[in-house]
């Protein structure tokens, strides 16, 4: 088996190098406007030439401009240095190296300001024997100098820029990371080598989460408790601060703070018990502890010093009827104002409980004297101190939707984190606004869901003016389950991505090239000391106690972290302090090798037959691959978990070879029992989900073609209720997540077929919720089902069923192709409704009952059946869902006693 394995892993090794042969030779024949920019500028003209880079290569700098090109400048000249390793004659940029005759000259019309809607454009001409860049502001010219270095590229004969020209600037002014801070703290490295990165990638907001639950992350002179007491040792000091935000401003990138408030207080309210609406009860709201357990807590420590251990949401929630209150966080803003240069300021506003408000008779009292109708307008009333304080410090206020209320003052801005329509209904409202759901990076979704999330989509009936009150976007990087040390990878390289969605023109949109790019730009990205391709291997190393991980690293390549917060329920699993070094801290959000695999399962599906021994190279090197894990699993008891993830892995691959064997006859058992396998492996191992199952599992109904039908003894009552047949009847034929309104759901469609001596009866049951979320399209819509079904006397039967969203009645239609039409024997008796109004919510069921003389045969003769499942709708509504069971040959029909 020793051998087998190292077959597979050469092999693996092998198509690995033709891959990236193949995408080499596919670089040049993407569009040419993009090749390995990310972002990719607004206008691209490439000429036919290189510009050489030698060691004579010269930088001189022209006009007004700050002190900060002369910074971005010497970083250039490093970063080309060490990727060409060419010793340049000139090793710094400063005032004594002005020269028109200089290789590349960069002229600035004036200095820039970092700050909200400043000029980032720039043009860039790269010749054979000179380079211009030209910006009217140093912060244009930076981005410019990103640009340059993506035009690098090197052969035998040296390193290049190839000649283009170029014209550019940002779609959106504000293109932002929040970096929450507060959950897991992330030092003064951590947050430097994300200031490079959002640098490199053309983004320019640092929103800096600073205080939270679980902690309080900057020194406060005006309030010293809140980092004495509620940090455990681990906050920026104010100098350290100031370094962030002027290493920040060398990049042009804005940082504004968030003080999280009225709720998302707990460690605001341990360092000021007096700040609460209630008691303090930490221990209370432990559910694993005991009453024994909490009283001896109680008694051993000063429950004042300790801080939220879980994520969640908490009750403890600032009292807005206290006056003394705005007393302390008036202090706060005053001092933090003055610290943040940048002109907005984030109450954050988020996710307030209101329990302890309608728990105290205080409070009630206080809402029914002022005529405060509810506790929104009780926030309002909090927000609305709360901007009077910021805008006596000359800034703006900023807020998650939530603040969005009648009587909100309009000079707050609006971060939207809830969906597109809070962020359209504040612009339509007179707000300015920003989109950050759809990019939570911390879900650990797909880069392609965040990619395909557009501010502006969705909102054509904005007016231009309102379209411009939206400001762009925010990437969110919330730590409940991140440490300093894997953060890396799980904010990069997808957030590359959105930077691109952000700056570039919303017709750059093609998924393929964008992976292509951000290949090419995650490995850039290293010269900023990032650890997210480095820092698994750690992890893997540490968990297997070996330096040989190559059975784990097959592993990482189809396995990803479970989505949204399934990794960590109620958020209760892992604490603060719970190892975060494991298995799926090791996986990323796109496994590299799932995405090859269900390409080339796409392109076979579709035709491409030249893919099966592709496919079959890759199901036998994961067949083998667990013969190398479980030699390591004897060394390890943390693969423990891991285990069962590396065997279904690799039995998958030995089902999904064993159904290309057309040779042997399908087996009724093996058959289920590979059905309800693959429904297994679906489920989460490690924490984390394997992505090649959905693949190989249609490569299996693909080559297989089975449908089972039932006997039955009781016949079945057609009425369209899905409990008329029993859930082991119902099998899934396909399956495809749509991201649709903030949440991930699945079109799915479903089969049941049964048998008596009269009659064939099909039931389908679809679920789809990208049409049922949206009544809107209504008559738009023209669905229908086909079923097409092939004797031994080649006779044909089509039936076809139409129906629309308002429609409840169903409709017969003997219409089929021309070439059997006539061949009709007789009509199919329909039972039931389709997409009935009281269905629209949940799914929509069609039952048929099919005579076996309208198949011109018997129920015991051998019968083949193709069955497809159409749902279309109309082409200006770009909604088209195609299903399949079988495809030619057709799938085989069995009837089961």
């Amino acid at each position: 088996m020793m051998r087998r394995t190292n077959k597979w892993s050469k092999m693996k090794h092998n198509l690995v190098v033709l891959s990236f042969f193949f995408s080499s030779l596919n670089l040049y024949a993407q569009e040419e406007q993009t090749r390995n920019f990310m972002p990719v500028p607004q206008e691209v003209t490439w000429e036919n030439g290189r510009f050489d880079i030698d060691q004579n290569f010269t930088l001189s700098l022209h006009g007004n401009f700050d002190d900060r090109l002369y910074g971005a400048s010497q970083r250039f000249l490093r970063r080309l240095q060490e990727r060409t390793g060419v010793f340049f004659e000139q090793a710094y940029v400063n005032e004594s190296h002005v020269n028109q005759q200089a290789k590349f000259i960069i002229e600035v019309e004036r200095a820039g300001v970092v700050k909200l809607n400043e000029d980032e454009s720039y043009s860039l001409q790269v010749n054979s024997d000179q380079i211009l860049l030209k910006a009217k502001t140093d912060i244009g010219a930076i981005r410019g100098l990103e640009t340059l270095l993506q035009t690098f590229d090197a052969d035998r004969k040296g390193a290049f820029f190839m000649t283009a020209n170029i014209q550019d600037s940002p779609r959106f002014p504000w293109r932002g990371l929040m970096l929450d801070v507060s959950r897991h703290f992330h030092p003064m490295d951590v947050v430097k080598r994300q200031l490079d990165a959002m640098a490199a990638v053309k983004m320019n907001v640092l929103h800096m989460h600073l205080a939270d639950d679980q902690g309080f992350r900057i020194e406060s002179k005006a309030l010293p408790k809140l980092h004495e007491l509620a940090s455990e040792g681990e906050y920026f000091t104010q100098d350290e601060i100031r370094e962030i935000i002027a290493y920040a401003d060398d990049r042009g990138i804005r940082v504004m703070p968030e003080f999280d408030m009225p709720g998302h207080a707990t460690a605001m309210i341990l360092a000021y018990p007096e700040m609460a609406s209630a008691p303090f009860q930490y221990m209370d709201k432990k559910p694993d502890l005991s009453p024994e357990e909490k009283k001896k807590a109680y008694a051993e420590m000063n429950v004042e010093h300790i801080l939220e251990r879980h994520a969640g949401v908490f009750d403890p929630t600032i009292d807005p009827t206290n006056e003394k209150n705005y007393e302390l966080i008036n202090l706060l803003i005053d001092e933090m104002t003055a610290l943040f240069p940048d002109e907005y300021f984030h109450i954050g506003g988020d996710e307030n409980e209101y329990k302890q408000w309608a728990d105290n008779d205080q409070i009630q009292a206080f809402m029914k004297e002022n005529d405060i109708p509810d506790h929104h307008m009780l926030q309002n009333y909090f927000n609305t101190k709360l901007l009077a304080m910021i805008q006596a410090q000359g800034k703006k206020m900023m807020g998650w939707d939530e603040i969005l209320v009648e009587g909100l003052p309009k000079d707050a801005i609006i971060q939207s984190w809830r969906g597109k329509e809070s962020l359209f209904e504040a612009a339509e409202k007179g707000y300015t606004g920003l989109l950050s759901n759809g990019y939570y990076i911390d879900l650990m979704h797909s880069v392609d869901d965040h990619y395909t999330v557009d501010p502006l989509e969705g909102g054509e009936q904005l007016s231009e003016e309102e379209q411009k009150s939206i400001l762009g976007g925010e990437a969110t990087m919330w730590s409940e389950l991140v440490t300093k040390n894997t953060i890396d990878s799980r904010i990069w390289p997808r957030t590359a991505a959105i930077a691109e969605r952000l700056w570039s023109s919303s017709s750059v949109t093609d998924l393929d090239d964008m992976h292509r790019r951000l290949d090419v730009t995650s490995r850039t990205l290293e010269e900023f000391g990032l650890k997210h391709i480095t820092q698994p291997n750690v992890i893997l190393r540490n968990i297997a106690r070996s330096g040989d991980i190559a059975a784990l690293k097959v592993l990482t390549g189809v396995a990803e972290p479970m989505e949204h917060y399934n990794r960590n329920p109620l958020g209760l699993m892992y604490t603060m302090q719970s190892p975060y070094t494991l298995f799926a801290d090791a996986c990323i959000a796109d496994a590299p090798d799932a995405r090859v695999f269900r390409k080339l399962v796409e392109a076979y599906l579709a035709g491409g037959t030249s893919k099966e021994n592709e496919i079959k190279d890759w199901l036998h090197f994961w067949s083998a691959n667990h013969e190398a894990f479980m030699k390591l699993r004897e060394h390890s008891s943390t693969l423990a978990e891991v285990e069962p993830l590396s065997e279904n892995l690799s039995k998958l691959a030995e089902i999904t070879l064993e159904s290309f064997d057309h040779s042997k006859a399908i087996d009724q058992e093996w058959y289920h029992e590979a059905e309800q396998f693959y429904y297994e492996a679906r489920k989460q191992q490690a924490r984390t989900i394997l992505q090649v199952v959905k693949p190989m599992e249609k490569l299996f109904k693909n080559n297989t073609k089975v449908l089972y039908a039932k006997h039955t003894t009781s016949i079945p009552k057609i009425d369209c209720s899905f409990s008329d047949w029993n859930i082991e009847d119902w099998s899934l034929f396909t399956s495809e997540r749509e991201y649709v309104g903030g949440a991930y759901r699945t079109d799915s469609a479903h089969y049941a077929l049964q048998w008596d001596e009269n009659n064939l009866y099909v039931a389908l049951r679809m679920n789809n919720f990208k049409i049922s979320a949206d009544k809107k399209y209504g008559d738009a819509l023209g669905n229908f089902i086909e079923l097409i079904f092939e004797t031994e006397d080649q006779s044909r039967y089509t039936y076809l069923l139409q129906a629309n969203n308002k429609s409840i009645a169903t409709k017969e239609v003997n219409e089929t192709s021309t070439s059997w039409k006539n061949k009709i024997k007789s009509k199919v008796i329909v039972m039931g409704t389709l997409n009935v109004q009281e269905d629209w919510d949940e799914a929509y069921q069609v039952e048929i009952a099919i005579p076996w003389k309208d198949l011109n045969s018997k129920f015991s003769d051998a019968i083949k059946m193709n069955m497809v499942i159409h749902e279309k709708a109309s082409a200006d509504e770009d909604l088209k869902f195609d299903y399949l069971i079988g495809t030619s040959p057709n799938a085989h029909l069995i009837l089961v006693e």
